[in-house]
């Protein structure tokens, strides 16, 4: 082979061809395609489960609180973000020492995936500072109507527990409410003698 020939390919191999750059291109394109939609899709399931695991604790308020004998609260630590079942528990080793609120070892604390920010809540229909909060009720007496609102990572969802109901409703903003059904008293609209 001629030598001007071998110098000439030497010097092409040196660098890209512009169709290996175009493939090289191609293919990021569609690596990226492929890979960008699962993180994003991790992130939202992340958002959900906080939903859900805030709705689990919302449930075993109103569970402990209609079945048990203790006082039981629902409490956001502004310290670490975490929101923890309370009850409130005399000490079985000082018998005689007033009862204080401590973290129910049944009931995991829930934390929020970073990007997912409690917007709002309320009990009562009154808000409450959602930086940190405590919302108590008493065993057999009538528990509060319980609103909080999750906002981030694609979601916009309000968990809802009310007063009359043990069930928790979640209510996303981007889909139609869910059929809740609201506690009649028959006695007081006057309907207690109509048949079942």
């Amino acid at each position: 082979m001629p030598r001007a020939l071998r110098g000439g390919r030497r010097s092409l191999r040196g660098g890209f061809t512009l169709i290996e750059l175009i493939v090289v291109i191609v293919v990021l394109a569609i690596a990226s395609v492929a890979i960008v939609p699962k993180f994003t899709g991790t992130a939202r399931q992340e958002a959900d489960n906080a939903v859900d695991q805030v709705a689990e604790i919302m449930r075993l308020f109103a569970y402990r609180q209609s079945l048990g004998s203790q006082q039981v609260a629902i409490w956001r630590d502004g310290a670490d973000g975490r929101i923890y079942l309370l009850v409130k528990d005399g000490n079985p080793e000082d018998p005689t020492a007033p009862a204080e609120w401590r973290t129910d070892r049944f009931a995991a604390p829930v934390s929020l995936p970073q990007g997912v920010e409690i917007e709002d809540v309320r009990s009562n229909d009154q808000r409450v500072d959602p930086s940190e909060w405590t919302i108590t009720s008493t065993p057999g007496g009538e528990r509060p109507k319980i609103e909080v609102r999750l906002v981030g990572l694609g979601i916009d969802s309000t968990v809802v527990l009310p007063t009359g109901s043990p069930s928790v409703v979640r209510v996303d903003a981007d889909k139609p409410a869910p059929f809740a059904r609201a506690p009649i008293d028959l006695d007081r609209s006057g309907r207690d003698h109509e048949p079942w």
